[in-house]
């Protein structure tokens, strides 16, 4: 899925998103629950965004 049809499906912006993809910045409370929304996530929105080691 590209980044722009992402920030449309969780009603964030373009750049906000590419930020937030990018690790620039955070994905505040309200962005990071209508992410994990739009991706169906049940659980603690902040886990979608805890680093994960390569």
């Amino acid at each position: 899925m590209s980044i722009a049809k992402a920030a449309m499906l969780c009603k964030v912006n373009y750049s906000s998103m590419c930020r937030i993809v990018g690790g620039k910045e955070p994905a505040y409370p309200k962005r990071g629950k209508r992410i994990a929304e739009a991706l169906g996530w049940t659980g603690d929105p902040a886990e979608l965004f805890e680093e994960v080691e390569e």
